[in-house]
């Protein structure tokens, strides 16, 4: 099964950080939550496949880069 899902930050807080994510750059119709303190990602749609590949490597990427990233894609 391949993916493709685009992520926007659109919130950087000191406790938390959110996004906006989707399939298609014009559509991220979807937000995840990731707590900074602990690393637990929420969201109030299904925590699908899509989800949590999103909620993966954006903690992935902000833990090689020291740093919350502002944007992506995620091709696997």
């Amino acid at each position: 099964m391949a993916l493709l899902i685009y992520y926007n930050r659109i919130r950087n807080d000191p406790n938390e950080v959110a996004y906006q994510f989707g399939e298609t750059r014009d559509n991220l119709d979807r937000i995840l939550t990731i707590d900074t303190t602990n690393n637990t990602a929420r969201t109030d749609q299904p925590e699908d496949v899509i989800f949590r590949s999103a909620a993966g490597q954006i903690m992935l990427r902000a833990k090689r880069e020291k740093a919350w990233p502002q944007n992506g894609v995620i091709a696997s």
